[in-house]
């Protein structure tokens, strides 16, 4: 039996639970969307009872890949760049409203001790025990 846009045919609604429905859309025999008689909430056909062949046995495409996952460049270490800790240098407190410089050591109320080991106009990268994030300074 072919259905048409228009003709009525079983299908399941979630909102109200009833059955019958009209036929709104198809793409080549495929009932693509449907709407409750009831409610007359429009929604993807489900079949119930006879429901055409192309419902029944949906065909399966297959996705091609974009290719490899790639991942965002990570920063570098501090420890990598060539700055390390020093015990014997002053470690300043972090707040958005001073500047840091290169190579700084500085404690963060949330990530602890870090060295700065990036510096641009109001962003810094400040290596954690944790990694490296990128916190605001400079800002008035």
């Amino acid at each position: 039996m072919a259905f048409q846009v228009g003709s009525d045919i079983e299908a399941m609604c979630n909102p109200c639970g009833d059955v019958w429905h009209v036929v709104v859309a198809k793409v080549g025999d495929k009932i693509t969307k449907v709407q409750c008689k009831q409610c007359s909430k429009q929604h993807r056909f489900k079949p119930t009872g006879d429901a055409p062949e192309a419902n029944l046995n949906p065909t399966r495409r297959k996705v091609a890949s974009a290719g490899p996952k790639t991942t965002r460049a990570r920063a570098k270490p501090a420890a990598a760049a060539g700055i390390v800790h020093d015990p014997n240098l002053p470690t300043r407190d972090y707040g958005i409203s001073e500047r840091f410089s290169l190579g700084e050591q500085i404690q963060h109320k949330k990530f602890g001790a870090g060295i700065v080991c990036g510096v641009e106009d109001s962003k810094i990268r400040v290596n954690f025990t944790e990694g490296v994030k990128v916190l605001l300074h400079a800002k008035r």
